[in-house]
């Protein structure tokens, strides 16, 4: 398995009702075994450029705390 990033959404209702949603970024190694970051990045792009520059290609998370993924794929330029 090719190590990777996978960015997943969290989303979480304050007691006084806000919304407040951040990703966070799983790392995932050679065997498959997914390592949990520890810190929240409070946009994609932030999240994108933390894991790109890990040495990690990323993929999101297709629903919010969902374990399905699909490739990220970079718009052409």
């Amino acid at each position: 398995m090719t190590p990777h990033a996978v960015l997943v959404s969290k989303t979480c209702i304050t007691s006084d009702h806000r919304t407040i949603r951040w990703w966070e970024c799983e790392l995932v190694d050679e065997d498959g075994a997914r390592r949990i970051r520890e810190q929240a990045f409070f946009s994609i792009g932030e999240a994108r450029s933390w894991a790109s520059s890990q040495g990690y290609p990323v993929e999101e998370a297709s629903l919010p705390g969902g374990r399905t993924s699909r490739p990220w794929v970079p718009s052409p330029t």
